[in-house]
Parts: C-alpha cells; structure tokens; sequence
C-alpha cells in the first residue's frame, strides 16, 4: 500500500539520522577534553527536530486561524567560538520529499507562514540555538484536506562547522483537515465533572433520565498497561450503577461492555475485540422504560439486550463525593489515585444524551454536534479539543466543565481522527 511505503521510507531516514546524531552526542557526551582551542571540524551542525525523522506533520482543524513550530539549530560538541547558522525554506526540496512520499503535495506559499529569524546563533561552548519559531497564519485559506509541504533546512554555518546531511532538513506536511485534530490523553489521568456533585445547582440536567445515551471516540494505545492490577478500561460512567467501559472479570479486555446496576450487557465473545492504536466512535443507548441497551461501534449496532435493567430512571447527579463513586472519564474505581482501570489511550467527543439515539442519529453525528447549545437532549458534551490546560469546557451550554485529576495532561500532537462514516 501507499501509505506503508510512505512510513517505511520516513522510519528509514529516521532510523539513519537517530543512529548519526545518537553516535555524534553519544562522542560528545563522553569526552572530556577542552573545546576552547578545538578545531572547528569536529564538531557538525544540524536541526534538532531532524534528529529522528525529517518529516513531520502539522495537522489541524479547520476552523484554526493560526500556529506555530519551533527548532532550533544543535551542534554535535561545543566550539570555541560563535557559530552562525543560516535556516531558510528550500522550494527545490518539494520534488525530492515528493517522490520519496509518492505524494503530489504543493510548496505552501510564503505568505502563510513566517521564520522568526533566518540566523541561528550558537553561543561559544554551546551546543543548541535559540529557539527558531516558524509562525503560520491565514491557515483557514487553505484547501480542506489538501497536503502542503514545507521543505526548512541548513543553508550554511559559519567556522568550517560541517553539515550533518541526514538531519539538516525538517520538512513539515501541511493540512488543514476535515477531521478531529485534537484528543486528550488519559493514562494515568482521568477527568471529573464537578457539577455532577450532589446538590450541584448544574447536576439535575443529568438526573431522571429516563433514556440516555453515552457516546465517546476513543483510541486504546495500550488495553493491557497496568494489566496486573486491573482487567477493566473506563470509558466514562459511575462504578457499579451506569458505566461503559472494556473488559470485566472473565471478559476479553478488548470487548466494550455496559453496565447499569450490575446488569451487563453483551456477553462476552471473541468476534468483538476492538484493535489497538484504531480509532473508533462507541456508544450506548439504553431506555430504561422500554428495558432495552444497545453498543453501537462506528454508528453500527454491535450488540443489544431486551429485558435490561431494572426500569429506574439514571441518576449522574446524585452522588456525594468522597461517599459514592462519582461520574468520571477514564476512571471508576477505587481510591482518586489508584490507575488500575484507566483507559490508556485518547479520547474525544463525550457526550452525554437525555434520549434514545438512533443508529442513524448516531453515525451522522459521530464527529461533531453542529449547534450543540440548541441540540434536543444533549445533557453535556466535552470535545476535548483544547489541547492544552487541565478543563474540558461542556459545549451543552449547561456548564458542566470538566476537570482533570492530574493537573499535567497530555495532550498529543499529530491527531487526526479516521472519519469512518466518510468512507
């Protein structure tokens, strides 16, 4: 396939740089002699981004206006006197990155971004410049969906000082994408909504639901991370009383499950796992009048249960904290700290529904909630789309932000959500 090749050559020239510039540092590192009368020709210079790979991707979404990428250029040892780096964008490179990607991308246009500086200094007896900003604006300009590249490179240093070939250039693919770009990071964290709290003037928005529905895009890195200790991935929900989660006791870790006041819903089975690393859009519908809960995986039913539950409108707010488990994302059991049943992946797009969704509500939707403040039964919605800080604002307009429980949350780069109800 295209791609595969795509990532074959990029793991190539990635694996080569790393080696170069890993035995380089490595040198470095190890000696100990006085730099200040070296000659310069020990020492080479490249980017410090390029050490690994020489491509990368600048993936957003496409209401974004602007943004930025930062390199900056790194010697292998110091020297005894300043060296000048000179950095700029290299159109003639297009061709070459092109036919090395088997991609037709074009050169993005010199007005849609801006280099901070086109000399790089590295002080005497340093080894790293200044930071180097590459500052990108007007981005909603371009083409949805459409690849642009951005060949930055070495040009020339000044002193004799080398050029380290394999890891001179860093060449960015551009796209503006149609696509989810953002997603938080749960392992070892998870998110609270305060809200909720018993007696919380926000939490009746989520109390006597007589229908509900969970929905989530998730993406598991790792289902067996912690497997010593846990058997169980929260998704989001209350231990023991209303939860979507994988896994259970005597349960495949990659199946989803739900479970409301203990009744479980489906039974396990191997034809079901969900695969590592994929992203995909799960949800549950379940009418508690009706006795009925459906799993939908990527907007398709994947499993149901007549009779289920035992008829009693769902409570979210209605627990006193430090008492009772508490809604949360990513977590469900025991004390705050224990991480034994968190979902070591990414998440977006939770929401929570007062009704029951239909399949085709479901797959339409998958991706976004146009107009989510005025959309029919929508309790809370966490998009999760801030890609920094520790709150997920609730889109419902209901108020229910969300909070982490490790205030350092990771936050990606490089996302982009496979629209599986666009193929």
């Amino acid at each position: 396939m295209k791609t595969t090749k795509i990532f074959r050559s990029i793991l190539c020239t990635a694996s080569l740089s790393s080696l170069t510039a890993a035995m380089l540092l490595s040198l470095a590192a190890c000696d100990n002699k006085d730099y200040s009368n070296a000659s310069p020709f020990d020492s080479v210079v490249y980017l410090d981004v390029a050490q690994q790979k020489d491509v990368t991707s600048f993936t957003f979404n496409r209401l974004i206006e602007t943004g930025q990428q930062t390199i900056a250029a790194q010697l292998s040892q110091p020297t005894g006197s300043d060296v000048n780096v000179s950095i700029k964008v290299d159109p003639t490179l297009v061709n070459t990155y092109n036919a090395r990607l088997e991609t037709d991308y074009t050169l993005l246009a010199p007005k849609y971004y801006t280099l901070s500086t086109e000399q790089a200094v590295i002080p005497q007896g340093k080894t790293i410049s200044a930071p180097v900003t590459i500052d990108f604006d007007a981005l909603t300009e371009l083409t949805i969906d459409a690849g642009y590249l951005l060949p930055v490179t070495i040009s020339q240093a000044t002193g004799g000082i080398g050029i380290l070939d394999g890891s001179k250039t860093i060449c960015y693919i551009i796209r503006r994408s149609s696509a989810i770009t953002t997603a938080v990071n749960l392992k070892d964290n998870y998110f609270e909504v305060p809200g909720f709290d018993k007696n919380s003037p926000t939490a009746d928005i989520v109390n006597d639901l007589k229908q509900l529905t969970y929905e989530a895009i998730i993406r598991v890195n790792d289902f067996k991370y912690g497997a010593k200790t846990k058997n169980i991935c929260t998704i989001m929900g209350i231990e023991q009383y209303c939860l979507l989660r994988l896994g259970d006791t005597g349960f495949p870790l990659q199946q989803l499950q739900f479970a409301a006041n203990e009744n479980k819903i489906p039974n396990a089975d191997n034809s079901k796992l969900l695969l590592p690393n994929e992203w995909y859009h799960v949800a549950v519908v379940y009418d508690t009048e009706a006795r009925t809960a459906s799993i939908y995986l990527d907007g398709r039913e994947q499993s149901r249960a007549e009779d289920y539950g035992n008829g009693l409108p769902i409570n979210l707010g209605m627990q006193e904290r430090g008492k009772q488990f508490m809604f949360k994302i990513g977590h469900s059991y025991g004390e705050p700290d224990d991480m034994s049943r968190q979902l070591d992946g990414e998440i977006c797009e939770v929401r929570i529904w007062n009704t029951a969704r239909t399949q085709e509500e479901i797959y339409k939707n998958m991706y976004n909630i146009e107009d989510p403040e005025n959309a029919p039964g929508l309790c809370a919605y966490w998009k999760f789309n801030e890609g920094e800080g520790d709150i997920a604002k609730d889109f419902s307009g209901h108020g229910n932000d969300a909070k982490a429980h490790n205030k350092a949350v990771l936050w990606p780069a490089g996302i982009e959500v496979t629209q599986k109800n666009k193929e």
